[in-house]
């Protein structure tokens, strides 16, 4: 007759049941018969399945995608307090584009497929060229929300508002340093700037140099990175605003979208 801890010691003993290939993680998965070794369960058998690596992907799918939520929501929050953004552009989506000719469909498209494929790794900047009231603006704000939501860093300045924020910094009341201004404008994934040119709508001509100088040094903390550019003028026009450097630096592997059609903003007039 066997003892007692003989026979424990064979009733505690893993059974094996089934030997497979797991289908969801793809290892090796051994399926045993165990005893419950501590618990109000202890001493009754359960099922195991040794090897396998579903619940870990799962709970590192889930880490992920809390992280990638959380950049999200941290891009989103950057946005809405540094982008100089008008009310009316908030609520600026491709979904509520409405593209009134080829032309306009075409650079929705293309700017649509610049959004869902863009990677750092892989910089491309646009000059959006057109005449007021096309969606310019709107379709640079569709391209940031779809890049916000993929996790990646968006401004939308227009330049205008940016040279005047600048300028306020110069205060000793600012809340914020030039320094730190130049850095947000520099460090994003993507920048817009809207309505490049419209900085010299009457323009006095002793600000002319520092404004020449400080759209230098945004453009070019752009080198290396996506830029949105959006204008109302063409070359020769930019030329005379911006001057000939300002415009080369520009279009540094840029490629342009033509916006041409009517203004939208007037249809109900």
């Amino acid at each position: 007759m066997k003892s007692a801890e003989k026979i424990l010691n064979v009733d505690t003993q893993p059974q094996l049941l089934n030997d497979y290939m797991c289908d969801g993680c793809g290892e090796q998965v051994q399926e045993k018969s165990v005893v419950i070794p501590v618990g109000p369960k202890k001493g009754e058998r359960t099922t195991v399945h040794d090897g396998c690596r579903c619940e870990d992907r799962e709970l590192a799918k889930k880490a992920i995608q809390n992280r990638q939520q959380a950049i999200e929501r941290k891009n989103q929050t950057i946005f809405k307090q540094q982008s100089l953004l008008n009310q009316s552009l908030w609520n600026a989506a491709f979904e509520n584009y409405e593209a009134t000719n080829d032309d306009l469909a075409k650079a929705k498209e293309r700017l649509q497929d610049f959004a869902e494929t863009f990677t750092r790794d892989n910089p491309q900047s646009f000059i959006i060229n057109g005449n007021y009231g096309t969606g310019k603006s709107h379709l640079s704000v569709a391209v940031t929300k779809r890049l916000m939501e993929r996790g990646y860093s968006c401004l939308f300045l227009s330049v205008p508002k940016l040279l005047s924020k600048i300028k306020e910094t110069y205060n000793r009341n600012s809340d914020f340093s030039e320094y730190e201004v130049m850095e947000f404008v520099q460090s994003v994934d993507l920048l817009v700037l809207d309505d490049l040119g419209a900085e010299y709508t009457n323009l006095r001509k002793e600000n002319d140099n520092w404004t020449q100088t400080k759209l230098f040094e945004v453009i070019d903390s752009r080198a290396g990175k996506s830029t949105i550019y959006t204008t109302n003028l063409d070359s020769e026009e930019l030329v005379k605003k911006i001057n000939e450097r300002n415009l080369s630096r520009v279009m540094d592997n840029v490629e342009v979208v033509k916006m041409f059609g009517k203004d939208y903003r007037r249809k109900e007039f």
